[in-house]
C-alpha cells in the first residue's frame, strides 16, 4: 500500500535482491502545671489551622513570548511557524501550590470515601482516603490538594527541544502536546480544572535539562512532569533517583532511553529504542540476512543504549559480534562494521571510508542517528546501497524532512515505529483523522508524520486521562497508583498500552514504513511488518 504523505558525551553492511521478499511480518516543651492547658490549646490551634489558609484563585492570562527557560505556555492555538501563545514567568497566577508533605497526603479530620464515591477505584491502593464530600465539579474539587494543584488549576511541566541537533525531531512535539491540553480546558477541564503548561527548552543538553525539571519541581511546584521530550535531562534526574526521592511523577515520556522504564516514577508511551534494535535485528535475520553493519551517535545516549542492544541481538543471531564491536558505553570508535560517529563532527571522511570498506558485503545496515548527523553522513557518500542490501533506521529518522534531504541514498530504508502513522488507510480511522487535524490546527507546518509528534500526543493523552481517573482528590500518589493499574487506549493510534508496578513496558511492538524517493520524495509505503520486542527488558 503506497502512503503519501537525544546530549551528555557517552559515559567516560551482497546477496541477491530476494533476500528480504519473503520476510514475516514543631512542638515545645511546657512545665507540668501548664501541661494541660496547653494540650488544649494545641489541639485548637491544630483544629483551627485546616481553615486558614484558603487557596487563591487562579486565571490564565495568555501573553506573546517565546518559549524559553522560565516561559510559560497556557497552551493556546498558534499557526504555521509562530509560537503559541505564551505567559512569562513572574505573571504566574497559580496562587498556593497545595500541602508542600509526602504525596498523597490525606486532610486530617475528614471522613474517608467509600467505593462508588467520586474519585474511589474499586480494589485501588489508597482509594478510601478519600474525604467523602468531594465531586468531580467546579467548587468542589477539593482545591489544594497536593502541590501544583488548586481548586481551579492543575500546573504540569516539561523540557522540550526548540533548539539544537534535537530540534530536527523533537521540535514539532509540544503542537501535540498543547493540543490535546487545549481540547481538554474547552472541555472543562479536570474536574473544575484547568491545566496549565509550563515548557522550557532545554536545547536537548542533560545539563540544562537536569536543572531545568529540578527547578520546574522545586521553585514552580508543578504537580507532574507531561511528557518530557527531551530524553537527556530526564534520565540525569531519574538515575540521581530524583523522582522517587520527591514523589514526582513522569507521565507519557518518550521512551527513548531504558531509564524511562525502570523508574517507577516514569509512564512512558513509546517502544524502547533497544526495542527498535531488537526488532531490525531479528527481522532482518529471520528474512536472511547474516552480515550486520551499523552507524551509530556516540554523543547522545540513546546511541549509546542502542548500539550496544544492536549488537548483543546481532550475536544471539549469528553467534559473533559484529566486527569491529567495542563497548559503547566505554569506548565508542569507528571500526570495521561497528561505527560511532559524534554530531560535533562537521564530516566523516574516515569513517565512511573505513566502515563502506568493511560492509561491502553486508546484507544489513542500521542507521542509530538522529536526523541532521544522518544527513551528513549519507551526503559525505554513507551507506551507498546496492542490490540485496537493505538500511533500517530508528524513530527519530522518521521525518519527512530527513527523507527529503536524505534523497535517492534513503530509497528503500525502513524505518520503525510504535504507533499507528497518519498514513494512507490509516487516515480514515477517527482517532487518526482527529490527531492529524488536531496537529494541523496548531501549526500548519508541523510534521504530523513524525513519531515523536505522535506520541507527545498520545503522553498528553494518558496525562489526562490519568488526571480523570483519579478524580476530584488529586494527588501524586493517587495518580501513581491509578497509572500501576490502567489500561490505555488511544483509540487506535498506539497498541492499548498497560502498566504495572515494576514493569512499565506497556509498548513493545513495532511496524516498519519505507521511504520511497524517485525523483523527488513520494511519500512512505507500508511493508506490512509488525513485530513485538523478543528480548523486552534485555541488554540496558
Amino acid at each position: 500500500m503506497n502512503m503519501e504523505s537525544e546530549n551528555p558525551p557517552a559515559p567516560e553492511p551482497a546477496p541477491a535482491n530476494a533476500l528480504f521478499a519473503d520476510a514475516d511480518v514543631p512542638k515545645r516543651r511546657f512545665t507540668p502545671a501548664w501541661s494541660t492547658l496547653a494540650l488544649v490549646l494545641g489541639i485548637a490551634l491544630a483544629v483551627a489551622s485546616l481553615s486558614v489558609q484558603p487557596p487563591r484563585g487562579d486565571e490564565i492570562v495568555p501573553v506573546d513570548g517565546e518559549i524559553s527557560a522560565g516561559d510559560e505556555t497556557t497552551a493556546e492555538e498558534g499557526d504555521a511557524g509562530s509560537n503559541p501563545d505564551l505567559e512569562a514567568a513572574g505573571n504566574d497566577a497559580n496562587g498556593g501550590d497545595g500541602p508542600k508533605g509526602s504525596a498523597g497526603t490525606t486532610v486530617p479530620g475528614q471522613p474517608t470515601r467509600i467505593a462508588g464515591q467520586p474519585g474511589a477505584r474499586p480494589g485501588q491502593p489508597g482509594a478510601a482516603q478519600v474525604p467523602a464530600d468531594l465531586a468531580c465539579a467546579a467548587g468542589k474539587n477539593g482545591k489544594n490538594t497536593d502541590t501544583g494543584v488548586t481548586g481551579t488549576t492543575i500546573k504540569l511541566g516539561s523540557t522540550v527541544v526548540q533548539s539544537g541537533i534535537g530540534a530536527s525531531f523533537l521540535g514539532d512535539v509540544r503542537f501535540a502536546m498543547q493540543a490535546v491540553v487545549n481540547k481538554t480546558n474547552r472541555a472543562g477541564g479536570i474536574c473544575g480544572r484547568q491545566i496549565r503548561l509550563k515548557l522550557v527548552d532545554d536545547g536537548w543538553d542533560y545539563r540544562l535539562g537536569n536543572d531545568f525539571l529540578r527547578n520546574l519541581v522545586e521553585d514552580e511546584k508543578v504537580f507532574a512532569l507531561a511528557v518530557v521530550p527531551s530524553s537527556e535531562g530526564l534520565k540525569a534526574i531519574s538515575d540521581a533517583g530524583y523522582l522517587a526521592k520527591h514523589g514526582v511523577p513522569a507521565i507519557g515520556t518518550d521512551g527513548m532511553l531504558i531509564g524511562q522504564y525502570t523508574d517507577p516514577w516514569i509512564w512512558p508511551v513509546a517502544a524502547s529504542t533497544i526495542s527498535t534494535m531488537h526488532i531490525m535485528a531479528k527481522q532482518a535475520h529471520d528474512a536472511g540476512a547474516t552480515k550486520f553493519g551499523l552507524v551509530y551517535e556516540t554523543g547522545y545516549h540513546f546511541g549509546i543504549e542502542g548500539a550496544s542492544a544492536f549488537n548483543a541481538a546481532v550475536k544471539r543471531l549469528t553467534g559473533a559480534d559484529i566486527d569491529g564491536y567495542s563497548d559503547p558505553r566505554r569506548a565508542p570508535r569507528c571500526a570495521g562494521r561497528f561505527c560511532g560517529i559524534s554530531a560535533s563532527n562537521d564530516a566523516y571522511t574516515t569513517e565512511i571510508q573505513t566502515f563502506n570498506s568493511a560492509c561491502e558485503s553486508c546484507h544489513f545496515i542500521g542507521m542509530l542517528l538522529e536526523p541532521t548527523t544522518a544527513g551528513k553522513w549519507m551526503s559525505g557518500g554513507g551507506l551507498r546501497p546496492h542490490s540485496g542490501r537493505r538500511l533500517g533506521g530508528v524513530q527519530p529518522l522518521f521525518t519527512a524532512d530527513f527523507a527529503k534531504e536524505c534523497g535517492s541514498a534513503c530509497h528503500e530504508m525502513w524505518l520503525w515505529t510504535g504507533y499507528t502513522p497518519p498514513l494512507g488507510d490509516f487516515l480514515s480511522r477517527p482517532a487518526v483523522a482527529t490527531f492529524v487535524n488536531d496537529i494541523k490546527a496548531m501549526s500548519s507546518s508541523a510534521d504530523y508524520t513524525n513519531s515523536f509528534v505522535a506520541g507527545g500526543y498520545i503522553g498528553m493523552q494518558l496525562v489526562v486521562k490519568a488526571l480523570q481517573e483519579v478524580g476530584p482528590y488529586l494527588t501524586r500518589e493517587r495518580i501513581k497508583q491509578v497509572l500501576d493499574s490502567m489500561s490505555f487506549d488511544s483509540g487506535g493510534l498506539a497498541p492499548v498500552l498497560k502498566w504495572t508496578p515494576g514493569n512499565h513496558f506497556a509498548n513493545t511492538r513495532m511496524q516498519a514504513y519505507s521511504i520511497q524517493y524517485k525523483g523527488g520524495f513520494n511519500g512512505w509505503r507500508d511493508e506490512q511488518v509488525s513485530l513485538e520486542d523478543p528480548w523486552v527488558g534485555q541488554d540496558g
